[in-house]
């Protein structure tokens, strides 16, 4: 069974811009059911937005899949102009 990936940093807190820079530039939007097939979906609760509404209900939510400069797999999610990173 492949490891989920798990939650590592969002756009504010990013420790490299260029690596960021990187997943946007090569993201493509993915449908909630093949994110959270990919993800820890624990942490992906802690998100939920307020007024109890579930993140993949929430309108202001989108999710994609991309890459890191060396290859490997990344998911986001992005939240209000927030990228939210997994890996």
């Amino acid at each position: 069974m492949k490891e989920k990936a798990q939650y590592q940093y969002d756009c504010v807190s990013c420790p490299d811009g260029k690596e960021l820079d990187f997943i946007i530039q090569n993201s493509r939007q993915i449908p909630y059911r093949t994110f959270i097939k990919n993800v820890d979906k624990e942490k992906i609760e802690e998100f939920n937005t307020g007024f109890g509404i579930p993140i993949h209900k929430d309108y202001a939510v989108s999710f994609y899949k991309s890459k890191l400069p060396n290859g490997n797999q990344v998911y986001f999610f992005d939240h209000s102009s927030i990228e939210y990173i997994f890996y």
